[in-house]
């Protein structure tokens, strides 16, 4: 395929800040559905489920449950009585999402993609809620009582979807930098 005459004239990273547009667009729409899912899926369990209890309740215990928790904290309810890090740890998150957007392949919808899960949960989960909220409200939760011998997270902590979209990201970037590797990203990324 040629290059129009105008593409000439304006020169090659012209041409190469196409893809980077169209990276942007996808890691914009990626954020965009998961924070809309994310805080649909909260305020329904805010309208719905009172706070400490559990859908679908009853005797014997669950593997899975929806459930209604509030968390002040980070993962887990790490920092619930230090309401700094609490907050800035996703700021520091951000930044660091703003690094790592340098490393990655323009080209790559998969990386994209994970960029945009995992911008959106931090948006949504870390930033909107604690400034809305005060707290993040989580709401799946595992228990692995089947599980002969007992181990710190026998029964996992609450999470949400921005938990959920954080994690498949970070994996999904993790995987296609360590075996795609960078060897087909152009230097100017």
């Amino acid at each position: 395929m040629r290059a129009s005459p105008d593409l000439k004239k304006r020169g090659a990273s012209s041409v190469e800040s196409v893809p980077r547009k169209k990276q942007i667009i996808l890691i914009l729409a990626v954020l965009a559905i998961v924070v809309a899912l994310d805080q649909v899926t909260k305020a329904l369990i805010l309208k719905y489920v009172p706070e400490g209890r559990s859908l679908g309740e009853g005797p014997g215990p669950h593997f899975f449950q929806i459930t209604h928790r509030r968390n002040p904290g980070l993962v887990g309810g790490m920092f619930s009585n230090n309401r700094f890090m609490a907050y800035a740890a996703p700021v520091v998150a951000m930044g660091v999402l703003v690094y790592l957007f340098r490393y990655l392949d323009p080209r790559s919808r998969v990386q994209s993609i994970a960029y945009g899960m995992i911008a959106g949960g931090a948006v949504g989960n870390n930033l909107l809620d604690r400034i809305i909220h005060g707290s993040v409200t989580d709401f799946l939760q595992f228990h692995f009582y089947f599980v002969p011998f007992d181990f710190p997270w026998k029964h996992y902590p609450a999470f949400n979807v921005a938990d959920t979209s954080i994690c498949t990201g970070v994996f999904l970037l993790v995987i296609t930098w360590y075996f795609i590797g960078k060897k087909d990203v152009p230097e100017t990324a």
